[in-house]
């Protein structure tokens, strides 16, 4: 079978690995890699028996790259979504990302009014959270005739429970260290990152977990987007020793991108520790991660106190993808089929904006997410 698709895959790291192989499940599309490291980007494309270029964000050639495709995942650091959105633009391909840690989707949402101009749709934030969270926001919306408040909740285990590093260390060390943003009584709210902490029961094998407020785009968007809500809160969940490791790196200054002297020259302790963690040896054995993104949404329904409840499960996959990159990638890999199907409107939308939620969810379950949706209300379910 022909490709009807061609979509190009922006990055070839742990994340766009992941999307390249969930595509490639797919006989009608055609994969281009694209990476500034040439090896990675090869190797990306064979496994997905795609195409691949030795391009990345900043050069020149990225937009005449970007325009042989229907659409674009963009599966980068999101400090470079902004850089990558203009190529996009430039080319004109339609475009989505994993997000970007509130501000920079703050700033992302400017850049509409030039997508609409020229006919070019854009979604932001399409991942796991944000990204399906965003989408069972609104699906509680529909559900329910009013939502008061959304807490949402993400918790992942490692089988063992050794130190791992489960998506980005640069995001990870920018959710430890930047003030969080909660949405509490109608205005947005700057708390200290790690704050908020609360004990969560998730479903096994999670179970019981400390989950804080991180810096994250929910906030951002949710808000504006969803009717009457009063309350938006976002915490995350990891591994303790992947939570404790992080605390240690940030409270050695590991964190900082400040250079300070060393008997060896001035160094940028975040550029040393980015060195160090490339270093580490690649896991050994299939996967054995699980994940778990909880959404509550309270409000009313037909008179009555009503909460919507939505949980997506995410486990290996038989690719051996872990269920951290599975439950990240599977999203983006969706939309950008949609994207490239001319399935969403011009403009940059965040994921509530931008896609049928409900119709989303069930593509989004026929790769293999658990979902699960229900409404209870007082008196009864």
């Amino acid at each position: 079978m022909l490709a009807d698709m061609r979509i190009a895959v922006l990055g070839a790291g742990m994340m766009g690995a992941a999307t390249a192989r969930l595509l490639s499940r797919r006989p009608d599309v055609e994969l281009l890699i694209l990476d500034p490291d040439g090896g990675r980007a090869e190797r990306v494309a064979a496994e997905g028996g795609g195409l691949s270029a030795t391009v990345g964000i900043g050069d020149p050639g990225l937009a005449d790259a970007l325009a042989a495709a229907d659409a674009v995942a963009a599966c980068i650091p999101y400090r470079l979504n902004l850089d990558a959105m203009e190529a996009a633009l430039s080319a004109k391909v339609p475009y989505a990302d994993l997000g970007g840690l509130f501000h920079v989707t703050l700033r992302q949402l400017e850049l509409d009014s030039r997508f609409l101009e020229a006919g070019v749709p854009a979604v932001i934030g399409i991942g796991c959270c944000p990204g399906i969270s965003n989408l069972l926001a609104w699906v509680a919306a529909d559900r329910l005739d009013e939502v008061r408040s959304i807490d949402i909740v993400d918790g992942a285990i490692e089988a063992g429970g050794e130190f791992s590093i489960p998506y980005s260390a640069d995001t990870i060390l920018d959710e430890f260290t930047h003030p969080a943003m909660v949405y509490e009584g109608g205005e947005l709210k700057e708390v200290p990152a790690g704050s908020g902490a609360i004990r969560y029961l998730f479903p096994e094998p999670l179970g019981e977990m400390e989950a804080f407020y991180t810096l994250h785009s929910e906030p951002a968007t949710l808000p504006d987007t969803i009717d009457r809500v009063q309350d938006v809160r976002w915490r995350l969940a990891l591994p303790p020793k992947v939570a404790e490791g992080f605390r240690v790196l940030v409270g050695l200054g590991l964190a900082s991108e400040e250079p300070v002297d060393t008997p060896s020259g001035r160094a940028v302790p975040r550029e040393v520790l980015r060195a160090l963690i490339a270093r580490l040896p690649a896991r050994e054995g299939p996967p054995r991660d699980a994940e778990v993104l909880d959404l509550a949404a309270s409000g009313m329904l037909d008179g009555r106190p009503a909460r919507f409840l939505g949980r997506a499960r995410f486990a290996p996959t038989r690719e051996g993808i872990g269920a951290g990159a599975f439950g990240t990638s599977i999203p983006i890999a969706v939309a950008a089929r949609w994207l490239a199907d001319g399935r969403v409107a011009p403009g940059v939308h965040p994921p509530e904006h931008a896609f049928d939620a409900e119709r989303f969810l069930q593509d989004v379950a026929a790769e293999g997410v658990d979902l699960e949706m229900t409404v209870e209300t007082a008196g009864g379910a």
